[in-house]
């Protein structure tokens, strides 16, 4: 009998044993049919167990679901999140709900997410939930271990019941729109992470409330209207029992460094970034953390020189850019710090040259130095020896000196930045070890010579920016190889002759800048043929000729198109009209004749209301993104991130364009809420087509010196976006029309040189207008403006009138016709006299001409009388 007995036990335990090992078969049904009511899992309709399911865990043994992740799974049309639906997962552990289109909740039985009691693991952040913390029954989640709800729309104070949460060791609230003041969190003794930035916090914030928090080690504070306010002095009786490795306090209205930090000593990552801190580079932080990587104090008051520690430090991220720091770089920074991987001094008033010890930084990555007053020669050194450099941004300074020589060994550069300088000479090509360069900004320098041949060898090259330098010869036919170049701008530059046939362009390009150059010939068609993206084509001011290509239409994202101070001629094409994005057009100073176009309003950026944020300009916004694997080190379940971390080198599309009667620089963001036309200096005729009237997005026209003719389009009242309007020198004639005091944007006004007449309109904007607006109109009266008083002889309301009145008008304008005629024959008469009287040699030679006239009248009628009578 226990033989038996014991066979059973064994085979039950056999039996425990296999089910543990493999698990039970098949999920609970009515959590079956929970999943199903929350959201269809529609890709595993095919497959009976739940916990197959993507995005779906159970415990292997129970088969209950453990686990569910609803991440980036719901559409817009979800806007409400159902508590409800998930109280039947009783053993639910981790739910992940983030990054939705959720805006609200519903708790349709009562009780809520409170009732999975078993809910260790909770993400909604990345949606829109609206409400309050409370609301969200936030405090109920007493077995919480992770909670992220960060980017989100909570408002309200945070409660000081979440000190309850005394199992919570990851808390993210960041980016919502919390108020009020921070409580004291010393109860949540298991934190680990806690982050509150990007919120609208008030009053003062106190690391006391902090203090006992002994296993905290990454706090993130900031917030976004400034009004809160650090303690940046506490008395502390003991040491604050906190030792932080990660402490991000940025936007937080400090004016010194706190002198909390003077007991951390484990800090590895600290940002005190965008405060308004004074003094001297806090050298004590480096010393009293040796373990530091990341320091950021990036746009601070920081002043005085930079000083480094004594002895080698392992720091490999330093970014104090956008501060008052000066005087020389310390000539031993490449020994003190040879780890540094990004050094971002930028935006300070540092001086005097590089230090030759920075190609003893072996692994620098990220070199920003611009916008300081550096000069001096590029150190053969830094060239030489920073083999890792990835990203090199020296603008505005005033380096000089020949650059790329044969010893250069950049070999992992591929972003270089060099613009506004004095560098100078030919460009070498040690610059080809650089393989895989992606983007190339040398403008505003004194380099000479020929654009190289050998640029064409880099494939990867995205962006060339050579523009405002003294190059010269043609345009290399090598560039033609770039299949990637998105961005080509050598504008400004000594370049000339024309663009050889063979000549083609990526189809990935979206920005060509060729102007203030000496380039001839007719424009290339290959320019048009394979640039399907092209956003930006601006050729002014070169010696261009021939017509406007009609494969200009081929072209269809154009958005800007500058075609000025050239030699081109023919109609405006009508496939100019093709262009429904068309934002700036200036076709000024060349030879075009025929009429205007009224295939204008088919450009719909000029006629209907549009997002002008969707318009996409070709700009390098190379942002690095610099990888944080801080967080590795932590068993957190749930993604939690730290603040993103970036360095910035954007370069930006800028365009001039002629409006308000000079040239405007328009430049990054602004460029998109421009809107203009520009047809003036060519030898257009014909009436202005009242279509023209629809452009009512148009900021900017310009169609002055031509030879319109015909009237001012009353439809021009419809320009009610219009600041810039300039008709003058032209052949316009007609009246003003009076509802053009309707453009209430409308800042500049000119149509002086024409044939116009009528009344000057003198009301609204009008009345700021002076004479210079319309000179040069002898037919206009009746104005301020043009200090003409109106006719008395044309009363404000005519009279009634017979028929004839038309005669009657004629024969008063004939009297005064007469009685000036008399005038000067009475005039004329008078002064004969008068000098007749006063010169008696000249009276005695008109007495004896008169005599002489009367003799030769005597014989002259002797002759033809007696002739006549003879032939009688």
């Amino acid at each position: 009998m226990e033989r038996l007995f014991s066979t059973k036990l064994c085979m039950l335990i056999v039996v425990a044993l296999a089910l543990q090992m493999h698990g039970n078969k098949g999920c609970l049904e009515k959590e079956r049919i929970a999943l199903l009511a929350i959201k269809p899992f529609e890709e595993n309709a095919t497959v009976s167990d739940c916990c197959n399911w993507n995005g779906v865990e159970c415990n292997t043994t129970t088969g209950r679901v453990m686990h569910l992740s609803l991440s980036h799974v719901f559409d817009k049309s979800t806007t409400i999140l159902n508590f409800s639906l998930f109280q039947p997962l009783e053993q639910l552990q981790i739910l992940e709900l983030s990054n939705n289109y959720f805006k609200g909740w519903v708790d349709s039985r009562g009780g809520g997410l409170e009732n999975l009691r078993n809910l260790e693991y909770l993400d909604l952040s990345g949606n829109s939930i609206n409400g309050s913390l409370q609301e969200l029954g936030i405090c109920k989640f007493k077995n919480l271990v992770e909670l992220k709800l960060e980017q989100n729309n909570f408002e309200g104070h945070l409660p000081p019941c979440v000190n309850n949460l005394t199992f919570l060791q990851a808390l993210d609230l960041s980016s919502n729109h919390l108020t009020g003041n921070i409580p004291s969190l010393n109860l949540m003794t298991s934190l680990v992470y806690l982050s509150l930035r990007d919120n609208n916090f008030g009053g003062l914030f106190s690391f006391g409330s902090l203090a006992n928090l002994s296993k905290l080690e990454i706090f993130q504070l900031s917030t976004k209207d400034s009004t809160l306010q650090v303690l940046e002095t506490e008395n502390f009786l003991q040491p604050p029992k906190i030792q932080l490795k990660y402490l991000h306090l940025s936007e937080c209205n400090l004016h010194g460094i706190h002198n909390f930090l003077m007991y951390q000593h484990s800090l590895e990552v600290i940002d005190l970034s965008h405060n308004k801190l004074i003094g001297m580079f806090p050298t004590w932080l480096l010393h009293n953390n040796t373990r530091l990587q990341r320091m950021y104090l990036i746009n601070s008051s920081l002043s005085g020189i930079l000083q480094l520690p004594n002895s080698t430090h392992d720091l490999f991220d330093l970014r104090i850019s956008n501060s008052n720091l000066n005087g020389q770089l310390p000539m031993n920074i490449g020994v003190i710090l040879p780890r540094l991987q990004i050094l971002d001094l930028s935006k300070n008033s540092f001086e005097g040259s590089i230090p030759s010890s920075m190609g003893e930084m072996k692994s620098l990555y990220i070199l920003v130095l611009s916008n300081n007053n550096f000069s001096g020669e590029l150190p053969k050194a830094l060239v030489s020896g920073c083999s890792s450099l990835f990203f090199l941004k020296l603008s505005n300074n005033n380096f000089h000196g020949e650059i790329f020589p044969q010893f250069m060994n950049m070999t992992g550069l591929q972003v270089l930045n060099l613009d506004n300088n004095q560098f100078g000479g030919k460009l070498q090509d040690g610059l080809l070890k650089a393989s895989g360069l992606g983007v190339l900004h040398l403008s505003n320098n004194r380099f000479s010579g020929q654009i190289p041949d050998w640029i064409g060898n880099f494939s990867d090259l995205k962006g060339i920016v050579l523009s405002n330098n003294l190059l010269e010869g043609g345009v290399p036919v090598q560039l033609s190889n770039l299949q990637n170049l998105e961005i080509l701008d050598i504008s400004g530059n000594r370049l000339s002759g024309s663009m050889v046939s063979s000549f083609t362009l990526s189809s990935s390009l979206r920005k060509l800048c060729m102007q203030k150059n000496a380039l001839s010939g007719s424009i290339p068609k290959a320019f048009l043929r394979t640039t399907y993206s092209l956003s930006i084509l601006d050729l002014r001011d070169n010696e261009f000729s021939g017509s406007i290509p009609i494969q200009i239409d081929e072209v269809p994202k154009l958005s800007v198109l500058l075609l000025g101070g050239n030699h081109l001629q023919g109609l405006i094409p009508h496939e100019l009209c093709q262009f429904r994005d068309l934002s700036i057009l200036d076709l000024s100073r060349n030879r075009l004749n025929g009429t205007i176009p009224s295939c204008f309003t088919n450009i719909l950026t000029w006629v209907e209301q549009s997002n002008d944020t969707d318009r996409i300009l070709p700009e390098f916004n190379w942002d690095i993104p610099v990888t944080d694997n801080f967080l590795d080190s932590y068993s957190f379940t749930l993604a939690f991130m730290l603040e993103d971390s970036y360095v910035e080198s954007a370069t930006y599309t800028e365009i001039e364009f002629v409006s308000k009667n000079r040239y405007e620089s328009y430049k990054g963001s602004i460029l998109r809420y421009m809107l203009g036309i520009d047809l003036s200096s060519n030898e257009l005729t014909g009436d202005i087509p009242t279509e023209i009237g629809n452009l009512q997005q148009i900021k900017a026209m310009n169609l002055s010196h031509n030879s319109l003719s015909g009237s001012i389009p009353e439809s021009f009242s419809n320009l009610s976006n219009i600041e810039s309007l300039d008709l003058s020198h032209n052949k316009l004639s007609g009246r003003i029309p009076p509802q053009l005091t309707q453009l209430n944007s409308l800042a500049i006004f000119n149509v002086s040189i024409n044939n116009l007449s009528g009344p000057v309109p003198d009301k609204e904007q009008f009345a700021n207008f002076d004479e210079s607006n319309y000179g040069g109109n002898p037919g206009l009266y009746c104005g301020p403006q043009i200090k003409r008083n109106c006719r008395i002889s044309e009363p404000t309301t005519p009279p009634a009138t017979p028929s004839g009145a038309g005669e009657d008008e004629s024969a008063i304008d004939m009297v005064s016709f007469y009685w000036s005629l008399f005038a000067s024959y009475v005039t004329t008469i008078m002064g004969f006299v008068l000098i007749l009287w006063l010169n008696s040699d000249w009276r005695k030679r008109w007495f004896c001409f008169i005599d002489a006239c009367i003799i030769s009248s005597y014989c002259w009628i002797l002759r033809n009388v007696f002739h006549w009578y003879d032939d009688m």
